[in-house]
């Protein structure tokens, strides 16, 4: 490593001294070439990030993903058994929950890197969007859900990004605190499914259900108000960085560049395709949970509650994963992730397959939700945890949007039209009921495509190897 190199090194030591005391960061600009990137590695032990610290930062993760919680699992089943819904609308409302990443990267990851502190951006976007969701809450037309939908999305999808890099901003050694961290997200989103289905749905079946599932949206909203606050009153501050040499350059110029690396490539446009076996679960798991229901002639509120089972193996997914990166690295790791996607959907075809028999299907059923623990754990925070040790602290924000633009922006968006398209086509003509097998087998054929093209296509090597593997390309 030369002079130039270690200067940049030197800087990034200087940036943030007590944040990261033993992990210095080199911008990725055109000057260093590939055998001083991968030098720049500190070898030196990182000590711990202070115990109250973590506590405040899972505190943040269990109230952001809380509020998501509340909707995502039954927003199909509300918008088609409560709303009346068809198939191709339930996609579009998908879609439009993924519009926010697409409107909002450039401006809201300038906004942290170069103008404002993330925790007051959290708290704007997170008072917006629980106003919003308690709209939403009350607003039954087509139209008007879908336009709420969109305003809801550019407020909350990028605040999913900016608690990332909060946390690993703050956080001394991010590879090996930030799962246990994250994990109280996963803990967040699975708590509202029990509260709202136990609670205020108990015992309620047929119309009566359907008019009551929207407290889902209500609980979401404030929860969102109760995430501003905290933002505002708890979270520690985490000003835009100053004095970076390269200030001067436009941070998504700079974290665009990061594509010409083959690892970055490959990692963006599989996500793309992934992104869109993802939305597939999210838009057809309520509809054909209730399917499975019925058919077992059960007619009560229990699609969240089942739904939740993939977030409780997320937990302990989530608990190893940083083990599992330093045993398998980031290759084999996403891999499995995206293996995980094909699968789920293949034990979902299998529960379709014996829906006569209730007990079987449903058993089947709840093993394929489990499958969401790897999926999210394995290729979303993986993914996450991968840019954050490639990318120079000083744009890491705006890579973090950057990446949620391709993951929960255009996938989704894609995501959404497909599996509403897909649903359509497989929904029979005068009884409006689904062929959830056609639907399913779709999905897995495409997971199954991503997780093969990117063991094939993703360089070897450690996140810190990035110019060493666009050698080799």
């Amino acid at each position: 490593m030369d002079s130039a190199a270690r200067f940049r090194v030197a800087t990034m030591r200087r940036r943030f001294p007590s944040a990261h005391p033993a992990r210095p960061e080199v911008a990725l600009s055109d000057s260093i070439e590939p055998a001083e990137l991968a030098g720049a590695v500190p070898q030196a032990p990182v000590k711990a990030t202070p115990a109250w610290l973590k506590t405040r930062l899972a505190a943040m993760m269990f109230l952001q993903y809380f509020v998501q919680g509340c909707y995502l699992p039954i927003i199909s089943v509300y918008l088609k058994e409560s709303l009346g819904f068809s198939g191709k609308q339930l996609g579009y409302v998908g879609s439009a929950l993924a519009v926010g990443p697409l409107m909002t990267p450039f401006f809201i990851g300038q906004l942290v890197d170069r103008k404002y502190s993330t925790q007051h951006v959290l708290a704007v976007c997170h008072a917006l969007g629980g106003i919003i969701m308690l709209l939403l809450f009350r607003e039954r037309a087509f139209v008007p859900v879908l336009i709420l939908g969109i305003l809801y999305s550019v407020l909350y999808v990028p605040s999913m990004m900016l608690t990332n890099s909060l946390a690993f901003h703050h956080l001394v050694d991010s590879r090996r605190e930030f799962p246990m961290v994250r994990l109280w997200g996963t803990i967040g989103f699975v708590a509202p499914a029990w509260l709202v289905e136990f609670v205020f749905l108990k015992g309620l079946t047929g119309e009566s259900l359907n008019q009551a599932r929207g407290v889902a949206l209500a609980a979401a909203g404030i929860g969102g108000l109760a995430m501003a606050l905290y933002s505002l009153l708890m979270l520690p501050d985490t000003p835009p960085a100053k004095d970076v040499k390269e200030a001067n350059r436009f941070a998504p110029a700079i974290a665009a560049n990061l594509v010409r690396h083959r690892s970055v490539l490959v990692l963006v446009v599989i996500s793309f395709f992934a992104a869109i076996v993802h939305k597939f679960h999210f838009v057809a798991n309520g509809p054909f949970l209730t399917s499975l229901l019925r058919a077992g002639g059960e007619e009560g509120a229990w699609e969240a509650s089942i739904s939740s089972l993939g977030q409780i193996a997320e937990v302990g997914v989530m608990a190893g994963l940083a083990w599992l990166v330093s045993r398998l690295g980031f290759r084999l790791v996403i891999t499995l992730g995206l293996a995980a996607y094909a699968g789920r959907c293949l034990m979902f075809v299998w529960a379709d397959q014996v829906s006569s028999q209730f007990g079987l299907a449903m058993t089947i059923a709840c093993l394929g939700q489990a499958y969401h623990g790897l999926c999210f754990s394995c290729f979303m925070a993986a993914s996450f945890m991968f840019l954050d040790r490639s990318t120079p602290s000083h744009v890491r924000g705006t890579v973090q949007n950057l990446y949620g633009t391709f993951v929960l922006g255009l996938g989704f968006l894609a995501g959404g039209v497909v599996a509403g398209e897909v649903m359509e086509y497989f929904t029979e003509s005068g009884t409006g009921s689904i062929k959830f097998t056609g639907v399913w087998l779709f999905a897995a054929t495409l997971g199954a495509v991503c997780s093969v093209a990117f063991f094939v296509a993703f360089p070897k090597g450690e996140p810190e190897q990035l110019g060493v593997d666009r050698a080799e390309a």
